[in-house]
């Protein structure tokens, strides 16, 4: 009587459990099912496909843009790279709210900048996807801006003097932080620092030597960093670097002869390779419109969900990059610290001279966004959730007061606020919570191939490449 009192319980039991799991299972697919629905809808009215993306290859082009792109020796002071600022182990930026260029020590979030040295007055932009057709401009003010694709006529600092053959935006872009004085080209009367190989260190700043306030003196610098690179035909005799420079330009360009060098085929070499490794290639997003309905979480789905609906961040944050590369006030306080003195940001009004472009810059892309802190174009902002807050309520400053008396917020900065955001939007937290697991469903999934493809084990110069270890 026992026995059988024994196996009905556990008869018993095992029902209870075998029924409760598949409530459990079914109201979870419920769930789910309800999710995928509605993001089909979503799907279908915003035409959302997979980002399409280069086949990779690693070409002679490619091969030569990665020594570039890794090179201090492009510097004036040979002590900061393309890489410096756009670390792989940051999601290709560098950590710091204001980027800090030459002079800078360490590198990421621990980079320091010694004595009165300036920062560069914005945050480090991403470089994923710069390739995509839908990016029509670049830096955080657009100052490099596609105007006439079949032409190739693009707005840039240099306007008519701009070199021509350039590819594309990028390679417009890769010009641009060679000629600043506190990025890359460092003063006049520069030496090298003492802590580099010795071929390299206690150097004057030959590159430097030119003004770079004029258009003319621009062009010789760029002249100044070709021949520092593969030397010229007064060189007597060629460094090591020099002549490996030579064999990768003439392996990557086998139709022009050294003398025919110029900046053109250096910045188009680099976007080259910007192109083909900063391209997301993995990320649960784009596995999820290609039919994966498992690639993301159900908490990414929800926050899909508010993207494209409650939440309005599909109106400027459209298209397969996440931007519609437009430029907008947030309502952000546009006093800058640089070097101890405070500048006002007036963002895009910089390159139009348009009033109405006063404090507004470019939407960023939201690929890798999870992975790129901190935020906004003077890096004031840490974290994602506040990112959104300021989304919610970019007028928080409106009643607020400066030290001195005056209003945080001038009434044509209140003005310039995007009427998207003054619609008040409101969201839950767990709403925001949802949203932001749907942002980082769009972060690229790095693997080891993809570090081995992109990342040199060194540069033609010798110089001390900057990678830090990869951050999971």
């Amino acid at each position: 009587m026992n026995k059988r009192r024994l196996l009905f319980s556990i008869f018993y039991l095992v029902t209870i459990i075998i029924f409760c799991a598949f409530f459990v299972k079914n109201t979870y697919l419920k769930k789910d099912t309800k999710s995928d629905l509605v993001i089909s809808k979503i799907i279908k009215e915003y035409n959302l496909k997979p980002l399409p993306v280069r086949r990779f290859e690693a070409d002679k082009k490619y091969l030569l843009g990665q020594a570039l792109f890794y090179d201090p020796i492009l510097s004036g002071n040979r002590d900061v790279a393309c890489a410096t600022c756009h670390l792989i182990s940051r999601a290709t930026t560098d950590a710091q709210p204001l980027a800090l260029g030459t002079g800078g020590v360490g590198l990421g979030a621990s980079r320091l900048l010694p004595g009165s040295l300036n920062k560069v007055l914005r945050n480090s932009t991403d470089l994923w996807n710069r390739d995509n057709n839908s990016v029509r401009s670049l830096f955080w003010d657009g100052r490099v801006e596609m105007i006439d694709p079949k032409k190739r006529i693009f707005r840039s600092p240099l306007n008519e003097f701009l070199p021509s053959g350039l590819d594309n935006t990028l390679a417009v872009q890769a010009i641009f932080p060679l000629l600043r004085e506190d990025e890359m080209l460092g003063k006049n009367g520069d030496l090298s620092p003492n802590y580099l190989p010795l071929n390299h260190s206690n150097l004057v700043n030959e590159i430097a030597f030119f003004d770079a306030k004029t258009p003319e003196g621009k062009l010789k610098i760029l002249s100044a960093i070709v021949n520092r690179l593969i030397g010229s035909s007064f060189t007597s005799e060629l460094k090591q670097w020099q002549k490996e420079y030579r064999r990768l330009f003439l392996e990557a360009y086998p139709d022009i002869k050294i003398g025919e060098i110029s900046i053109v085929e250096i910045a188009n070499a680099i976007a080259h390779y910007e192109e083909l490794a900063f391209a997301t290639r993995n990320t649960s997003w784009d596995s999820y419109l290609a039919g994966n309905k498992n690639a993301i979480t159900n908490s990414a789905k929800k926050g899909s969900i508010v993207f494209y609906g409650k939440g309005r961040c599909s109106i400027c944050h459209s298209g397969p990059l996440f931007s519609d590369f437009e430029f907008h006030s947030l309502g952000l306080d546009p006093r800058t610290n640089i070097g101890g003195i405070e500048v006002n940001d007036l963002g895009r009004f910089r390159v139009t001279g348009d009033s109405n472009d006063k404090y507004k810059f470019r939407t960023p892309p939201l690929r890798n966004v999870s992975k790129t802190a901190p935020y906004f174009h003077n890096g004031s902002t840490q974290t994602l959730e506040q990112v959104v807050g300021q989304h919610i309520d970019p007028l928080y400053l409106a009643d607020k007061y400066n030290d001195d008396g005056s209003f945080s917020m001038k009434n044509e900065q209140i003005e310039s606020v995007s009427k998207v955001l003054t619609s008040q939007i409101r969201l839950t937290g767990e709403e925001i919570n949802y949203l932001i697991e749907f942002l980082k469903s769009l972060d690229n999934i790095p693997s080891k191939k993809w570090l081995d493809d992109i990342l040199p084990g060194k540069v033609p110069s010798g110089l001390p490449i900057p990678v830090v270890k990869l951050e999971g």
